[in-house]
């Protein structure tokens, strides 16, 4: 499997997140989000369906983003995390911090 992450930036506002985020791939994604401007507003929600691994470093990225985007007066919701990569988040109580929310189950 590869080591790389994608981002997607999407027309209509928002942005797809995917592939891991690790401590591999978090300085280039990082230089990625601040030649963007990380401050600037993403438009919609950060969809994270796609992520297959987060590791410390790559919660650590996603948490200077929302910081960036909270000092510019901007709100970032990262959405449809997979229930198994929330894990490291609750641990580190940084939920709420993220404004992160997993995927919606349905009932079968």
């Amino acid at each position: 499997m590869s080591e790389d992450y994608t981002l997607e930036w999407l027309a209509a506002g928002g942005a797809k997140l995917g592939g891991r985020l690790t401590f591999r791939t978090c300085a280039p994604l990082f230089e990625e989000l601040r030649q963007r401007g990380g401050a600037t507003p993403v438009g919609g929600p950060v969809d994270l369906t796609g992520v297959d691994r987060v590791d410390s470093a790559g919660l650590a990225v996603l948490l200077e983003w929302q910081a960036l985007q909270k000092t510019a007066g901007h709100r970032l919701d990262l959405v449809n995390a997979p229930d198994s990569r929330l894990r490291l988040a609750q641990l580190a109580e940084a939920v709420e911090l993220l404004n992160l929310s997993g995927r919606t189950e349905t009932a079968a």
